[in-house]
C-alpha cells in the first residue's frame, strides 16, 4: 500500500517491480557480475575545505570553524554517520516494498561517539568511533511482526551497516507507530557472522 504524503506518493507505485527485478537481475548474473566498487574523489579547496565528485555528484565538506574550518558543509564524521541512515533507509524501502508492508513515515536517526582526542594522540587515544546506535522510526497499518522482519533483512543487507557491524556493536531500536519494539537478536547475530 502507499501513502500520499501531500499529493505525493511516499513509495512510487513501480518501485516493486524495479526492485523485484533488480533483485532477479542479481541472481541470474550469479558471483560474475555481483562486485560493486565506489568511488569518490576528494579535492582539497582550502584549509579543511573539500570538495568530492561521485558519480556526477558534488558533495562538500568542511569542518566548523571553531576548529579551524570555515563550516561550508558537514564534516566526514558527519557524511559517514549520515552514510548510515541513508543506507539503512534505502534498503529498508526495499524490503518493505518487496514484503508488501506499507510506509506512512520512515525515520532513521543514527548517532555516534567518538574521542577527539585521538585526533592527536592525546593520552594514547585511538579516534575511531566507539559507538553507534540505529534508531528506526517507522508509520504502518501493517502488523508490527513484518515490520520487525523487515527491519532485521535490512541490519542485515545494508552495506554500510553490514560492514561497520563485523568491526563493532552496533545498537539498534526500532519504533513502530510510536511504540519501541524489542528486535530480540544482536546485530552480529542478525548477520548471521562472527566478527573478526
Amino acid at each position: 500500500m502507499i501513502k500520499l504524503l501531500g499529493g505525493r506518493a511516499m513509495i512510487s507505485p513501480e518501485s516493486r517491480q524495479r526492485f523485484e527485478t533488480l533483485r532477479q537481475s542479481i541472481v541470474a548474473s550469479g558471483s560474475a557480475n555481483s562486485l560493486v566498487t565506489n568511488r569518490a574523489e576528494v579535492k582539497l579547496i582550502k584549509d579543511q575545505h573539500s570538495e568530492a565528485k561521485v558519480r556526477g555528484f558534488t558533495v562538500v565538506q568542511d569542518e566548523p570553524e571553531s576548529i579551524g574550518g570555515t563550516g561550508k558543509g558537514p564534516t566526514p564524521t558527519d557524511y559517514f554517520i549520515a552514510s548510515v541512515g541513508f543506507c539503512e533507509n534505502v534498503i529498508f524501502v526495499r524490503n518493505a516494498t518487496l514484503a508488501g508492508v506499507s510506509l506512512d513515515s520512515l525515520e532513521t536517526t543514527v548517532t555516534g561517539s567518538w574521542d577527539r582526542r585521538g585526533l592527536f594522540e592525546i593520552d594514547n587515544v585511538a579516534p575511531y568511533f566507539k559507538s553507534i546506535t540505529v534508531e528506526t522510526k517507522v508509520s504502518t497499518r501493517d502488523p508490527v511482526e513484518l515490520v520487525v522482519q523487515v527491519a532485521r533483512e535490512t541490519h542485515r543487507r545494508c552495506p554500510v551497516h553490514a560492514t561497520l557491524a563485523r568491526a563493532f556493536e552496533i545498537t539498534v531500536k526500532l519504533i513502530v507507530n510510536g511504540e519501541s519494539v524489542p528486535m530480540e537478536a544482536s546485530v552480529g547475530s542478525m548477520l548471521g557472522d562472527s566478527k573478526g
